[in-house]
């Protein structure tokens, strides 16, 4: 199939790498038991032959839009643009209304399109997540929310795919993606032979990876609520209570913290109590039924049972993680 990656302005150096690393192994993995190469891969830009990357690498010969087709397969991987400002600016810009618009029709012709980190607000902006299960880089959710109200966004999953759209999260999360895309256009026992050859370890989910705090401090409002709820964390919190003390209605709090961080104000509550169990199991030996206590948990069967869902590890695997063999690498 015919795969077409898509260089824009400022683009992730590792992502490119990533991108093109797994679609060769799948290809070379796929010629060696005799089969013919799963992708036929061409590298394309907005506009000129070449791309500058993030780094400043110069990449090059590329194909301009205006001369491509529009192929069976369009990878976008994100670009360093990692602020709302710099987003927006880099949205606005003439390659990336030029990339929208030919990424909208390249789909509308029957192409898949495949996005990760920022490259989902390229695919956003094509107008082919409207009404889709989507997922982006976590710390831009907020404004990804904001931008496209539409999108049922999904920060729980590292890759979400829907129709002829997948998604990906940040950065590297690349990976995943072309892991997703191996799977699908080749098959599963190639996408986990890719895993072998290129020692990667796969992830479902990149809630675990996301940093809560980073979210709430692009909204005054929620710095406020976060900061009161971690000096309570170790008491019974409700709602209401949390809206008395913010001076806004319960039903203006459910709404603020909705469009901000995706979350209901108790799951927040757990959140923030699960991040600093977290902080607690990894810099201390205290007992896990203390921990408990400390962020408000009587019982510690809920504190393991929450870690378990957001983070996918008990605390006895987290603390053995935290003391990691030292690597064996050989002197000559």
């Amino acid at each position: 199939m015919n795969l077409h990656l898509l260089l824009l302005p400022r683009v992730l150096d590792g992502s490119v790498g990533v991108t093109l690393d797994a679609a060769l192994a799948a290809n070379r993995l796929r010629r060696a038991s005799g089969q013919p190469d799963l992708f036929t891969i061409r590298r394309v830009a907005p506009r000129g032959r070449h791309a500058v990357t993030a780094a400043g690498l110069r990449v090059g010969p590329l194909d301009p839009l205006a001369a491509v087709g529009k192929g069976d397969l369009v990878v976008v991987p994100g670009a360093n643009a990692a602020t709302p400002p710099e987003v927006e600016a880099w949205l606005d810009s003439a390659p990336l209304r030029q990339a929208t618009r030919w990424l909208a029709a390249a789909h509308d012709a029957g192409a898949h399109v495949a996005a990760g980190c920022t490259g989902t607000f390229v695919a956003a902006e094509a107008g082919l997540l409207g009404g889709r299960p989507a997922t982006t880089t976590w710390w831009l959710a907020p404004l990804f929310r904001q931008r496209y109200s539409d999108v049922a966004l999904d920060l729980e999953h590292m890759v979400v795919s829907c129709g002829r759209v997948t998604t990906a999260g940040a950065a590297l999360a690349q990976v995943d993606l072309m892991l997703a895309l191996i799977s699908r256009f080749g098959s599963a026992r190639l996408a986990a032979a890719c895993t072998r050859y290129l020692l990667i370890e796969r992830r479902e989910t990149q809630s675990r990876y996301a940093v809560l705090s980073h979210l709430t401090r692009q909204d005054p409002f929620l710095m406020k609520l976060e900061k009161l709820i971690e000096g309570r964390l170790a008491q019974p919190l409700a709602v209401v209570e949390l809206a008395v003390a913010m001076h806004v209605s319960p039903r203006t709090l459910v709404r603020r913290v909705q469009t901000a961080v995706g979350l209901s104000p108790l799951r927040l509550v757990q959140r923030l109590r699960t991040e600093r169990a977290l902080q607690l199991i990894e810099a201390s030996d205290l007992p896990i039924d203390e921990v408990a206590a400390r962020v408000g948990y009587t019982d510690a069967a809920t504190l393991r049972r929450l870690l378990k869902r957001n983070v996918g590890a008990s605390p006895g695997a987290l603390r053995a993680q935290r003391r990691p063999k030292a690597l064996r690498v050989r002197a000559a």
